[in-house]
């Protein structure tokens, strides 16, 4: 009798203990939550940028938040433009980042001169190629020097991306000589040396974001647009005429972080990311060439119209906007000395 009460007292212990040890668990899961709010069950980072599906860039962007979700095992999570809608594009993108409205971009390298007018060199003609960004350990000097300048303002950089070799599309137009341009109204994706690069044409740069470019050619605003291969895959329709300048105006875009909010990462997902980032982008820029060709290749089957500038035509658009070059030299001579250090490099 005595031994059967014994039993059943240290039965009713043992499921009094279990009892408390889950109630503890339960307020101490409940503290952390209330104490490190998403970061208990996994924090989702939201990343804002111009590039819509089906943009052929978008699949390196969704590329690297399944592996930065893969290497977390979920603890960080990517939200690709929340909401499924460009609500910042181009300067605003880099505005939420910088303003703490959001923690990254992917944003056109003509805005990061609103960050520093050195980083102008990103945009000068015929400087930025893929000839120069094959050559081995080149992308991870590009992101050194713009780390040099970006991280005392507020910024990590994390990655370089493949914009594009851009083409000039019209409605029926097509260019092979410089004095092709002259005196039209052209789009272009940022403000700074990109506008230079037009106006050294003798034509009117236009700056408009993507998601409107195609809407402005058709209601005249423009006669023609710089832009990717994706872009024109957009705009087919309106402007199935492209012309491509070997080169000549080069786009590159950079995923930034706020700073604040990379350095408050535990260091297994700033690892992450940054590793994620390298692997599904600034390492993927051949397979985004690639990627180019075919989608330009697709839309001449189409029926779209296509020319590259003839190697021998190209030496006098070189001559046309050499002075573009010259004048950011004068102005910004220590950018220039890294710049030349870096294309140089054998």
């Amino acid at each position: 009798m005595t031994s059967r009460s014994g039993g059943r007292r240290g039965r009713a212990t043992e499921s009094d203990a279990r009892d408390c040890r889950n109630r503890i668990v339960r307020k101490l899961l409940a503290f952390a939550t209330l104490l490190f709010g998403s970061r208990a069950l996994g924090a989702e980072a939201a990343l804002v940028h111009d590039i819509a599906p089906p943009h052929p860039r978008y699949a390196q962007l969704t590329q690297m938040a399944a592996e930065v979700a893969r290497r977390t095992q979920g603890s960080l999570t990517i939200a690709i433009n929340p909401g499924g809608k460009v609500l910042y594009p181009g300067q605003a993108s880099l505005d939420a980042v910088r303003s703490g409205t959001v923690p990254l971009t992917f944003v056109n390298s003509a805005f990061l001169q609103s960050v520093d007018p050195d980083l102008g060199f990103l945009n000068l003609p015929f400087t930025i190629t893929d000839s120069l960004m094959a050559r081995p350990g080149v992308a991870e000097r590009v992101l050194a020097l713009v780390r040099g300048y970006v991280e005392r303002k507020g910024l990590r950089v994390l990655a370089v991306m493949r914009g594009a070799d851009t083409i000039v599309i019209f409605k029926s137009r097509k260019v092979r000589i410089p004095e092709d341009m002259k005196g039209l109204r052209i789009r272009v994706a940022g403000p700074g040396v990109y506008q230079d690069i037009v106006r050294s044409l003798g034509a009117e740069p236009v700056v408009f974001p993507a998601i409107e470019m195609g809407a402005a050619l058709a209601r005249g605003a423009m006669d023609g647009i710089i832009t990717s291969p994706g872009g024109w895959g957009k705009n087919v329709q309106d402007a199935p005429s492209a012309s491509l300048v070997p080169g000549m105006l080069f786009y590159t875009y950079f995923l930034l972080a706020d700073r604040a909010w990379f350095d408050a990462l535990p260091a297994p997902e700033q690892n992450a990311l940054a590793g994620a980032a390298r692997a599904a982008v600034t390492d993927k820029w051949d397979e985004m060439r690639a990627d180019d060709a075919r989608l330009v290749a697709d839309l001449v089957s189409g029926g779209a119209s296509y020319a590259v500038v003839p190697d021998d035509a190209v030496p006098a658009w070189k001559d046309r906007t050499s002075a573009v070059t010259r004048a950011f030299e004068a102005a910004h001579p220590e950018a220039m000395r890294k710049l030349r250090a870096l294309v140089d490099i054998q």
